[in-house]
């Protein structure tokens, strides 16, 4: 499948529905983004927890998914 999108003055860009909706990807998801070979992968990457900290606010998330996906 493609799509075509348009990149924001920001560097922003929107994936389209279709593709969403076939990788599952949902507000709050994470994703990977790596170069290869002149391309940019995104990959959908699932974080589980070991324990739930609700204290936390969303910047611990973050530091915890890039240890997790630094290792994998």
């Amino acid at each position: 499948m493609s799509e075509l999108v348009k990149i924001s003055s920001k560097g922003l860009l929107t994936l389209p529905k279709s593709i969403r909706e076939q990788l599952d990807i949902n507000v709050g998801d994470y994703l990977d983004i790596t170069i290869e070979t002149g391309k940019v992968i995104l990959q959908k990457v699932d974080i589980m927890p070991k324990k739930i900290d609700w204290e936390n606010d969303d910047k611990a998330w973050k530091k915890y998914a890039t240890k997790r996906i630094s290792r994998e």
